[in-house]
């Protein structure tokens, strides 16, 4: 007796989806648990902002580490992670088990940068942008014929004197992408030159004033969006009329009587924390220093 067609077809239909039914059953029984992932972080001893990372996951036979950055990388169950700058860190793993996948994560917490790791760059833009504002103290503007002797420094009470206020107020913004951001905070010092207010054709006393009141043909000394770059790891050039930094006058070849657009400084002293430079002359120098923006 022959069956019909469509009743075989469903009966060979209904015996496959059995047998595949049967053989994942028996596949998933055979593979054992899922993996659980897990991992401890420990510093390493004698290294800075180093870590080990070790897992301690079950039931893994394959490991992806994630470091704070980047993509997942696929290493060992032991590894270790090395964080420069300071800062907040999620390190992640990722495990693959016969069974399946798992994945955990954990916070980093790095107190400081690590010192070896620091270029000028870094310490002038930080991580991304960074603000600096004359020193709020004696000493931040300095002339004299060299490092030793000193013509005239400015006083502790000139970072609050009325004639001087407009110019420790300033703001310097350096950023990793290159760009150099002046603030004259809506005011401006006219400095003097030989005790004469400085160019002598600007009209006004020495003293701050409202940058409504500067000459349009000295604004350029005032807010501006511009450019750097670090030259040798010992020289600061800032790029854009106008552009400078402390003193307005002090130029690339001596004092200038209007605003130009390259002035190049040497750097003697650049930290997270402290920023010097100064213009060198033939008859002697400015230094200026600054402190981050607080």
């Amino acid at each position: 007796m022959f069956l019909h067609r469509n009743k075989l077809t469903a009966l060979l239909g209904i015996g496959l989806a059995s047998i595949l039914f049967y053989a994942c059953e028996y596949d998933t029984r055979e593979l054992g648990p899922k993996p659980t992932a897990s991992f401890t972080v420990t510093p390493v001893s004698g290294a800075i902002n180093k870590y080990l990372l070790t897992s301690t996951s079950q039931n893994a036979f394959m490991y992806e580490w994630y470091k704070g950055s980047g993509d997942f990388v696929r290493t060992k169950a032991v590894d270790t992670a090395y964080f420069p700058d300071k800062g907040t860190y999620t390190v992640k793993l990722r495990v693959y088990g016969e069974s399946g996948i798992d994945s955990t994560s954990q916070v980093i917490n790095v107190a400081a940068d690590d010192p070896a790791a620091m270029t000028p760059m870094k310490a002038l833009t930080g991580n991304s942008s960074k603000t600096w504002v004359l020193m709020p103290g004696a000493g931040a503007l300095r002339v004299g014929p060299d490092n030793s002797t000193t013509w005239w420094a400015n006083a502790a009470a000139d970072v609050t004197a009325g004639d001087r206020t407009c110019l420790f107020n300033d703001e310097y913004t350096f950023s990793t992408d290159g760009k150099f951001v002046f603030a004259d905070k809506g005011d401006m010092r006219v400095d003097d030159e030989g005790g004469a207010a400085w160019p002598t054709d600007i009209g006004l006393a020495i003293g701050c004033y409202p940058m409504s009141q500067i000459p349009d043909k000295y604004k350029a000394w005032g807010s501006g969006n511009h450019t750097f770059s670090i030259i040798g790891n010992n020289k600061l050039r800032v790029m854009g009329l106008g552009s400078h930094l402390g003193l307005y006058k002090a130029g690339d070849a001596g004092t200038i009587a209007e605003p130009e657009s390259v002035n190049t400084y040497d750097i003697t002293e650049l930290t997270p924390t402290k920023l010097v430079v100064k213009k060198i002359y033939g008859w002697g120098q400015w230094q200026f220093t600054f402190v981050p923006k607080q």
